[in-house]
């Protein structure tokens, strides 16, 4: 009331110059609204930002189905299709990318991957066009098609266990019927085809709608550690692991010199082993006939191509920096090492390094250890 008093008493102009601000002031606030909220509006209906904003408000389950799959059994109570989509298009892992086959010059089609795996192709068509502030052109846009691919549910997995484990998803145990095959322990298919050592079983759960909660316990009934890679879970046997070489002869059958046959096949490897066949039947002895290992050096000592091993001679001390070490124990007759070691060569005047560092696979057979598999190792 003041306030108006006090403008009753201004004189026109006075009056007239206040009301001429508060115009200025809301016509200058509306325009700055204007040119606010048009600079959203233009970002957002640039159409590789208008597809993120369809994903991330949910419209774009508005036309998805509740029928898409048969819900499996492990899922949680009450879970709807709709919106587990919704969840997923959500996520903070989805990579949105323009499929540049499918878009033309009036529709954009936009493919949907989580962790590389296609979820959804979408394809948006401009149905307007109108001009914001003289200069900015906007579209307007409708969802053309969308493409769905969740034939196997949103959420589906494979998983590799020892057979005396337990699968529970969602604290619900994985029967029998849920087995798709049966095997030996995945890695070891080389040792295993000599000898026993585990069986492994193997789950597909799929048609799930939410990211379930997979416990996996041992024998004894313990937790299990494990990774998820394209949607599948490796869990190995429970072995027993050493350290070290020396303390891993305990649970060896006989003595068995590791380093000694790696630096033989280093040798060999080089043509520096000598004897019949490059040195072949020095190995052999440590081999099994028709094994990968035995076809391996068999190939190796027999092609033209160890004749073209670069022209070099060897330095004194050969070997340097040897080790074995991190033995796994599979069982009475099957072991594994890791083994690193250097070559020391001279070759072409300069001075060469040739380097091992593999895990060495060995059963016991036909009465001694031998060498069935060599795999890199990683760093």
């Amino acid at each position: 009331m003041k306030l108006l008093r006090k403008f009753k008493r201004k004189s026109l102009y006075q009056k007239s110059l206040i009301v001429f601000t508060l115009l200025i002031s809301v016509a200058s606030i509306s325009f700055l609204v204007y040119v606010f909220n048009s600079m959203i509006i233009y970002e957002r209906n640039l159409v590789d930002n208008y597809i993120k904003y369809l994903a991330d408000s949910g419209k774009l389950t508005e036309s998805i189905n509740n029928d898409l799959f048969e819900v499996s059994k492990y899922e949680k109570k009450n879970a709807k299709i709709k919106d587990g989509v919704k969840e997923i298009f959500k996520s903070d892992d989805l990579n949105i990318k323009k499929n540049s086959k499918l878009s033309n010059d009036k529709v954009f089609a936009y493919d949907l991957k989580i962790n590389d795996k296609l979820i959804s192709t979408v394809s948006l068509k401009s149905t307007k066009t109108y001009t914001r502030m003289a200069i900015l052109k906007v579209d307007e846009w409708e969802v053309e098609n969308i493409e769905t691919y969740f034939e196997d549910g949103i959420y589906s997995y494979e998983i590799s266990v020892p057979n005396n484990y337990k699968v529970y998803v969602n604290e619900k145990e994985l029967s029998s019927s849920d087995i798709t095959r049966e095997g030996d322990v995945e890695g070891l298919e080389r040792l295993t085809k000599h000898i026993e050592i585990c069986k492994s079983k193997t789950y597909e759960i799929n048609n799930l709608v939410y990211k379930p909660i997979i416990k996996i316990v041992d024998a004894n009934n313990k937790n299990v550690d494990y990774k998820i890679e394209n949607n599948k879970i490796v869990v190995g046997a429970n072995f027993k692991e050493v350290e070290k070489f020396a303390d891993a002869k305990e649970y060896l059958k006989e003595d068995f010199d590791v380093l000694k046959l790696a630096e033989n096949w280093s040798l060999f490897l080089t043509d520096d082993l000598g004897g019949s066949y490059h040195g072949f039947f020095k190995l052999t002895p440590y081999l099994i006939e028709d094994s990968y290992m035995y076809e391996m050096a068999y190939g190796w000592s027999h092609n033209v191509d160890i004749t073209f091993v670069s022209s070099h001679r060897l330095k004194n001390p050969v070997f340097t920096n040897e080790e074995v070490k991190n033995c796994i124990i599979y069982n009475e007759n099957a072991f594994s090492c890791e083994v690193t070691l250097e070559k020391n060569m001279v070759v072409s005047g300069k001075d060469k390094v040739d380097e091992m560092n593999d895990r060495l696979y060995f059963i016991y057979y036909n009465g001694g250890y031998k060498l069935v598999d060599m795999k890199s190792i990683e760093s």
